[in-house]
């Protein structure tokens, strides 16, 4: 959860592995069918653990299966075995489908991703270069938001986090506003911080699915 001072979104996960199989397959966890590559046919997306024979760590592979029979894989450090795939959406406006992923949980949020096929490859979002995470969720003293938007011709995704730690009358917000640079990077365009008063102690602010939860195109989650 990031402080009333902080940016709204997590620190940058560490570097993602580079892509490989892995030596020993498990489960398929999740999977979904959605037009990644834009070609008006439907793919198969699918999310798989097991454990990596060489480094005996927990791993676990997306593996993208595109109607044309090419497949692209992307090995992942961090996956929520239990829903790794939250939904998919058009995150970037490229108006290709693309995967909303759960890559991990906290206390009380669940921290999310995104997963692109672009430039030939399936990839995960960065943000100076390391991948993103943003988070959602939250509880009666705090609350984190992530919104998909399109702004006039720009294609944003907007991290929203909000508390009231440092006064039981009033909530402390900061919201931050990422744009594309490319279809699977983004960058830092505003910060906005801003107080919102409440008349009485620890009631909640106005509008609270502005600060709880996930909106990005059909895929909309309360906090």
């Amino acid at each position: 959860m990031p402080s009333p001072s902080a940016p709204a979104f997590a620190s940058p996960a560490p570097p993602q592995t580079p892509r490989a199989s892995l030596a020993v397959l498990g489960n398929t966890v999740a999977s979904a069918q959605a037009d990644f590559d834009c070609d008006g046919r439907a793919d198969r997306l699918e999310f798989i653990t097991g454990i990596n024979a060489v480094r005996q760590a927990p791993k676990a592979i997306a593996r993208l299966v595109l109607a044309t029979g090419a497949v692209h894989e992307l090995a992942l450090d961090a996956v929520d075995d239990s829903s790794s795939l939250i939904g998919t959406a058009d995150v970037n406006g490229d108006r290709c489908d693309d995967a909303i992923v759960s890559v991990g949980h906290g206390a009380s949020t669940t921290w999310t991703s995104f997963l692109v096929y672009d430039d030939g490859e399936l990839r995960r979002v960065e943000e100076n270069g390391k991948p993103v995470m943003f988070l959602f969720g939250g509880s009666v003293r705090h609350g984190n938001a992530v919104e998909c938007r399109q702004e006039k011709d720009a294609s944003e995704i907007v991290a929203r986090g909000i508390s009231d730690f440092a006064s039981d009358l009033q909530w402390d917000a900061v919201e931050d506003v990422h744009r594309w640079s490319t279809r699977s990077q983004l960058v830092l365009w505003s910060t906005t911080r801003a107080v919102i008063a409440v008349s009485v102690p620890n009631a909640m602010p106005p509008d609270q699915d502005r600060y709880w939860g996930l909106s990005c195109g059909s895929v909309k989650l309360a906090g």
